[in-house]
């Protein structure tokens, strides 16, 4: 009987991985370069050692067992740890480097504010940010980490950060001056809270007037932050700006969003120096 603390050969394992991947024994031994009896062997030996079986036959294919179904996970993660591993090794900056793709208004006003502490935490990582407007239609990029504005992503793909509200916002040199009820309103065509919703929600609030729409919350929270108008903030987009002084809540009362952020790794960065440190802290920063 094996004994159970040792790993299976290697081998093994990739002519388990091949098969379970391909479908067929035979297009496994094609890929690893075998022979189709060579590949047979060694998941019957994998077996063996396992005490179960991993495939079923289906026609001519290889079906996985329900066992093969949860060993299979297994491998492949350590697999994608091993090949991230070598990865590292091989290119220099693999593991120290890290490249977010962030929705403009987090990586403005949540992010870059942060980004002192996370350097002297961990003054070997870099990080390589690159901003976006829209979070529909994305389309492909070269990076690690992504991090969304969206009402609602597959829990497999993309995980939420936190519930959001949202409130009326203005710069603090407009507080007690009798210019609060005049200001023109900002809003953003990007996301679900409005002024309408505001003003149905019985909170007290400036008088509904004319509102000066934007592509982004950027634009109608730089609006507030220099005076211009009142915009509607978000929870993680506020705190940031309230402790640098830049914007306050004039009003009381707050309503739930819609809409989350959600952060997202694509499977290789799970395992880099880079990725597990910048996600331990963030998880500090929003708990």
């Amino acid at each position: 009987m094996p004994d159970k603390n040792q790993l299976p050969p290697l081998n093994w394992l990739r002519s388990f991985e091949a098969c379970a991947r391909l479908g067929s024994y035979t297009a496994a031994a094609d890929e690893l370069n075998l022979t189709q009896p060579a590949v047979s062997h060694q998941i019957r030996l994998l077996e063996a050692y396992l005490g179960r079986k991993l495939f079923l036959r289906d026609g001519r294919r290889k079906k996985l067992s329900e066992t093969g179904h949860d060993y299979i996970f297994f491998v492949r993660e350590a697999f994608d740890i091993l090949r991230v591993g070598s990865k590292t090794l091989l290119e220099p900056n693999r593991g120290s480097e890290l490249t977010l793709r962030v929705n403009m208004a987090f990586a403005l006003f949540w992010l870059i504010p942060r980004l002192d502490d996370l350097y002297k935490k961990y003054p070997w990582i870099t990080l390589n940010i690159l901003p976006h407007i829209s979070d529909i239609d994305l389309g492909p990029s070269n990076f690690e980490i992504e991090i969304i504005n969206s009402i609602n992503f597959s829990p497999n793909d993309y995980r939420p950060l936190r519930e959001e509200y949202f409130f009326p916002v203005v710069s603090p040199k407009i507080i007690g001056t009798d210019v609060l009820d005049r200001l023109h309103l900002f809003d953003t065509t990007s996301m679900t809270p409005n002024w309408d919703a505001w003003f149905n929600s019985g909170f007290t609030g400036p008088q509904p007037s004319a509102v000066n729409y934007s592509s982004t919350v950027v634009v109608s929270l730089t609006a507030a932050i220099n005076g211009i108008g009142l915009a509607l903030a978000h929870t993680s987009i506020f705190e940031v700006a309230s402790a640098a002084g830049q914007l306050v809540r004039p009003y009381p009362g707050q309503l739930k969003m819609r809409e989350r952020y959600f952060i997202s790794l694509i499977p290789e960065a799970h395992y880099t120096p880079a990725s597990r440190t910048f996600m331990e802290w963030l998880e500090e920063q929003i708990s």
